[in-house]
């Protein structure tokens, strides 16, 4: 089978008679437009963490520790589904930067357990907020059930990929 990529989907035509191909049109590919949104909360989230030091991995990796802290390297690497040494480079500009310390696992010494700073609690108050920002201007004008249904769709296309 051979594909045609397009723009947009040809104006009231099933298909594309001349070529016979399939045509797959980039506006209507999930994949495109998660990715793309991706791209572009990346971009606008690491503009407002930008000014505090923190990047996108790192507020990440914040998210889930100040969720629950005191969680190892392969805890917090297997929750946000990133590679072992991908989070271990983050963890590392974490502690250079005073966001998180290391420490001995008391019932495993070979295990290290990663702890917030001071610094790293209070940046909550100062990122959350940003974040926020974000996802408001990204849901500008959508119902709260729209935004609902967007979490749900969005939680289910998650779900079906892990």
């Amino acid at each position: 089978m051979s594909y045609e990529v397009i723009r947009r989907r040809p104006a009231a035509r099933g298909g594309d008679e001349t070529s016979g191909a399939t045509p797959f049109v980039i506006e209507e590919s999930t994949a495109h437009l998660v990715s793309l949104a991706s791209r572009l909360f990346s971009r606008a989230l690491q503009e407002r963490l930008g000014r505090y030091g923190v990047s996108v991995a790192q507020w990440s990796m914040l998210l889930l520790l100040w969720e629950e802290e005191s969680l190892t390297q392969k805890e917090l690497s297997r929750r946000q589904q990133i590679e072992e040494p991908t989070a271990a480079r983050t963890l590392q500009r974490m502690e250079r930067d005073g966001l998180i310390r290391r420490v001995e696992d008391r019932q495993d010494g070979r295990r290290r357990r990663v702890m917030l700073t001071e610094r790293g609690r209070e940046l909550c108050g100062e990122l959350v907020p940003a974040a926020l920002e974000v996802n408001a201007l990204a849901t500008h004008g959508l119902s709260e059930d729209e935004k609902k249904r967007l979490l749900s769709l969005l939680g289910y296309v998650v779900a079906r990929l892990s």
